[in-house]
């Protein structure tokens, strides 16, 4: 038995040694991400031993053979996608991690913001940019990935651990372009740039777009350049199909891209091939049913390619191989770095945020070895205020000092924006919003900025302005006048019963306001705030009163100071999911109380007007919002905020409610007034669970306790000085704001505060003149 055993063993070996050594060539279509198939089908290829000798691709298909050229193995590649970074290179969002809290700008409720280029009169019209998704992200992933294996082969991509080869487009002249040399993830970047979609590449004055225009499958190349015995086609797409009537990016490469000839040219060459229906050109949510169709397609494919491909290569092999062929990469790290498309006061400025130079005061002096991260870090911080942009980075290789060089051009966009949007809603936060923007750079960064909201509830005038600047650190000097008018007054606010606790209240907050900070760390800046105005509170002490009737007024003539730190690295503006948000500040607060009474006023021997009453007070407040994602689908935070003020009273007890510092937890509670939820000082909680339906859609509760401080003559045990607030939103998360439908319910005196409500879009206010 042994003996026959050993002896179908030696006739296996024989039959698969009498097999030709055939070369191998992989070609890969384009299509997004179901590209990721191609993943699935090395995987399957390289689990049965059968070797890829030379790749080739388009679009996605190039960025995975060009990850496999530089020695990533299908396990790997998987990792990459599966991680959050993809989500950020597809939307061309700056990560989380690289935002720079200290130059994010003052929030506002703009949905839509046209540039103008006042400066070139022959552009009188919007400045619009030229591509849906910001490049940078991407841009810097190839960087990353790619630039250490092109400078080892010395830009010729027969010498790669594979053989590479993709195509781009070339639009001007209608040609494809194939890159058999030169800039690693320059070429890889141009295959897979979709018209409209990402930024052009330029190239020797020439604009180059994704190769699936000409080419969705270039498996010529290959034949050509290598005439491999073997070629297998990996291809994920329906060929040239009809795109989706609501899908923009399937529309744009209808349009754009030409036939391709997706017939391999031998009876020898394998195609698989899978017509993904149910996943979008980038739609990276689905990255293991993507490859796992790839590898079973593969699979089933597998009994044909065994038989026509004799050679093998077993996995311990391959791993060994491609393990002396990275270790043998050099690090990327660089020595000098250029900037161009900028002034030379510009320059500075852009020098000074990188801060990668040794002596700061000239620029010209040596530099400290930094790598990709080091530059990322100030680059991005750079790129997001939004008023500047780069291109692809230019990385040359120096065999003598083994360090890389870096260049990328820069330009300011357009100084002048113009901003609309606003909120629109079931309630009195029906608002419109309307913002104006100038910067100007040079050695410092100068900012000036109108906002305006206007609503039935909230209306709202700001003017400001911002000097960004540097000592031996960043700092800022911003400024400007404040215009804050809240109509409580038989508003709207969602109500679902006939009574409530709502206040009849009016309150105008007009003050100047002057600040100097600086950068803690990258999410946490301190802050040192001057306030001086005047504050008055208009009311009507019970719901008992006539059209006619004058309501009791205060006024508050005051000066305030404030030092804050702040941290945030929230994900969203409203409804957050993810990230922390911190706040340690102190004030002080003076000034003098008037009050003149109503038709209907209920303050004892307060019938006459008082005036010169000083008040003045200090205070301190501690706020932190924090969100753990616990699984995919599930996310819980809570939130503690403790304030503590010696606040005194007022002439009566609304001007002293009103003037008192609020509990407003979420975006409901800061567009009502409910006298039970301020107190001089108080503390509140809340514990946040978010089931997450998909990216952006998610079901966000809230239970919230709020203990204010005893403020009564008459002592009362805690329990009936706690007050709750419940509240459950559902929400998504679109490109120009929130969409959410909200029901609250605050456990006031009345116990009928149930409000339903509807938003879309930025409900915001801007800061108050007391601060808290």
């Amino acid at each position: 038995m042994v003996r026959i055993k050993s002896i179908i063993t030696l006739l296996a070996l024989f039959c698969t040694a009498a097999l030709p050594a055939q070369r191998v060539g992989l070609v890969m279509s384009g299509g997004g991400a179901k590209g990721l198939y191609h993943i699935g089908v090395m995987k399957a290829l390289e689990e049965n031993g059968i070797p890829i000798d030379y790749v080739s691709g388009t679009s996605m298909g190039s960025i995975i053979a060009g990850l496999y050229a530089i020695g990533y193995s299908p396990d790997e590649m998987a990792e990459i996608f599966k991680s959050d970074r993809v989500s950020y290179w597809m939307s061309g969002k700056i990560e989380p991690g690289y935002l720079y809290y200290f130059r994010r700008k003052q929030p506002n409720a703009a949905m839509v913001s046209l540039r103008l280029d006042l400066k070139n009169p022959r552009k009188k019209v919007a400045y619009l940019p030229t591509n849906l998704i910001p490049s940078h992200q991407i841009d810097m992933a190839f960087v990353d990935f790619f630039s250490a294996a092109n400078a080892q082969c010395g830009g010729d991509f027969d010498r790669l651990f594979v053989p590479f080869r993709c195509v781009a487009t070339d639009a001007a002249q209608q040609r494809e372009v194939v890159y058999r040399n030169g800039d690693l993830g320059k070429a890889i970047r141009a295959s897979m740039t979709i018209p409209l979609v990402f930024k052009p590449l330029k190239q020797d004055s020439t604009l180059l777009y994704d190769g699936g225009m000409y080419n969705n499958f270039p498996w010529q190349v290959l034949r050509e350049d290598f005439a491999p015995d073997v070629l297998i086609g990996s291809k994920c797409t329906a060929g040239n199909s009809k795109p989706e009537e609501d899908n923009v990016v399937e529309q744009i490469l209808a349009l754009t891209m030409m036939h391709t000839d997706y017939e391999l040219p031998s009876e020898r060459d394998i195609l698989i091939e899978h017509a993904f229906e149910d996943v979008s050109t980038l739609d990276f949510s689905k990255v293991d049913y993507i490859i796992d169709r790839g590898y079973s397609d593969a699979i089933d494919a597998m009994p044909q390619i065994l038989e026509r491909i004799g050679r093998r290569e077993s996995a311990d092999s391959l791993a060994l191989r491609r393990k002396a062929y990275r270790d043998a990469l050099p690090n990327l790290f660089f020595d000098r770095y250029d900037i161009t498309g900028l002034s030379d006061n510009q320059k500075l400025y852009v020098r000074r945020m990188l801060d990668l130079d040794r002596k700061k005061k000239d620029p010209n002096k040596s530099l400290k070895a930094f790598d990709l991260e080091k530059f990322k870090d100030g680059y991005f911080k750079i790129l997001s205020t939004g008023d500047i942009e780069g291109s692809y980075p230019e990385v040359v290789y120096d065999d003598s000092t083994h360090f890389f060089d870096l260049s990328v051009e820069m330009r300011t966009k357009p100084s002048f924006k113009v901003m609309f949007g606003g909120n629109i809603s079931s309630t009195s936060m029906n608002q419109g919003y309307v913002g104006l923007e100038y910067h100007r750079i040079g050695r410092s960064l100068q900012t000036y900025n109108f906002d305006g909201y206007f609503s039935a509830l909230y209306t709202s005038l700001a003017l400001r302005g911002r000097t960004d600047f540097f000592l031996r650190s960043p700092w800022a000097v911003d400024y400007g006048l404040n215009f804050n008018y809240y109509n409580y007054f038989k508003s709207n606010f969602g109500g679902l019963g006939k009574g409530n606790d709502l206040a009849y209240a009016k309150h105008v907050d007009t003050y100047a306001t002057v600040a100097l900070s600086m950068p803690v760390s990258r999410f946490s800046v301190l802050s040192l705030r001057l306030n001086g105005g005047s504050e008055i509170y208009r009311y009507f002490q019970t719901p008992d009163y006539e059209d006619d009737d004058k309501m009791d007024q205060t006024r508050f003539p005051f000066f305030g100071a404030k030092v804050e730190f702040d941290r945030n690295e929230l994900n969203y503006l409203m409804y957050p999911t993810r990230g922390i948000r911190q706040s340690i500040s102190g004030i002080f607060v003076t000034g003098n109380e008037m009050f003149t009474p109503g038709t209907r006023s209920a303050v004892p021997g307060m019938n006459v007007v008082r005036s010169g009453e000083p008040r003045h007070w200090f205070g301190l407040q501690f706020t932190r919002e924090h969100y753990y994602p616990v699984c995919k689908w599930f996310s819980f935070g809570y939130m503690v905020q403790g304030v503590w003020t010696t606040h005194p009273s007022f002439s009566d007890e609304y001007a002293t409610n009103i003037s008192s510092p609020a509990f407003t937890p979420t975006p409901h509670s800061k567009s009502v007034y409910i006298k039970d939820f301020r107190s001089r000082s108080f503390i509140g909680a809340g514990l946040l669970p978010t089931f997450e339906f998909g990216p952006k859609f998610y079901l966000k509760s809230g239970a919230y306790v709020f203990l204010p401080g005893d403020n009564n003559a008459v002592k009362e045990n805690i329990h009936k000085r706690l007050r709750y607030i419940f509240n459950s939103s559902l929400v998504y998360q679109t490109a120009v704001g929130p969409v959410s439908l909200t029901l609250s319910k605050y456990d006031a005196t009345h116990k009928q505060n149930w409000f339903l409500t509807f938003n879309f879009g930025y409900m915001l206010f801007n800061r108050n003149g007391l601060f808290y």
